[in-house]
């Protein structure tokens, strides 16, 4: 593992083959849905802001490509129980990815597929991996920043999207095919790149995260030992 341990430690992205992050994304603040979308979880359309949001799960490359992106739960649905429910999550149990990991913040459960931030990190080693997993972390942002510069539609300064919720899923999917055409192309935005503000730690804002597990444990541990030790 010698050659391990001289890799940068700037980052995640030699190590981490995915990464995924959640948004809340605004739509139709006006407009009450009117059909039978999502009929177990219609109810929750409207989150504690009294506005109605899609709750978009993506999975991010280290070049910003959107790789993944789930777009038809509500807002007010828990980022964990997407996940708990996706397809990516059972392909990931099943190994069909093999060693590639899920560079997320902590409101979700540590898995060994899934790596969360240290919590109290005692180590020189374990604040730099910390350090690595928030430098990973701001290309999610990033991205999402990107996205929602390039599409005003999804963001909030450009009003609402006064469609069902079903349309509004389809023109985020849109948006997000257009984005990866558009970073593949090298296609400037037409206005400087926004500046995106790190995110609180999503540790004290989530509730009913997924179960940690040994197994998540001791393979972040294991990352930490060998890739990370000073």
């Amino acid at each position: 593992m010698q050659g391990s341990r001289s890799r940068p430690k700037n980052d995640l992205n030699a190590r981490a083959s995915y990464l995924c992050f959640r948004a809340k994304m605004k739509h139709g603040q006006e407009a009450e849905p009117e059909n039978d979308a999502l009929p177990d979880l219609r109810h929750k359309l409207t989150h504690g802001k009294h506005t109605h949001s899609i709750n978009v799960q993506a999975i991010v490359d280290h070049q910003g490509l959107i790789t993944n992106i789930l777009a038809k739960y509500p807002g007010s649905v828990h980022d964990s129980f997407i996940f708990r429910h996706c397809t990516i999550n059972e392909h990931f149990q099943d190994g069909r990815y093999g060693n590639g990991l899920l560079v997320v913040d902590q409101g979700y459960g540590i898995q060994p597929w899934i790596m969360t931030p240290i919590a109290n990190p005692s180590t020189a080693a374990e604040r730099a991996y910390n350090d690595a997993h928030r430098r990973t972390r701001t290309i999610v942002e990033r991205t999402f920043g990107i996205l929602k510069s390039r599409f005003q539609c999804l963001n909030i300064t450009g009003g609402s999207l006064l469609y069902s919720p079903e349309m509004v899923c389809k023109i985020i999917l849109t948006c997000a095919i257009l984005h990866n055409i558009c970073i593949k192309s090298n296609i400037p935005l037409l206005e400087p790149e926004p500046h995106m503000p790190e995110e609180e730690d999503a540790g004290l804002r989530h509730e009913g995260e997924l179960q940690n597990t040994a197994a998540g444990i001791r393979r972040r541990q294991h990352i930490v030992n060998n890739f990370f030790y000073i």
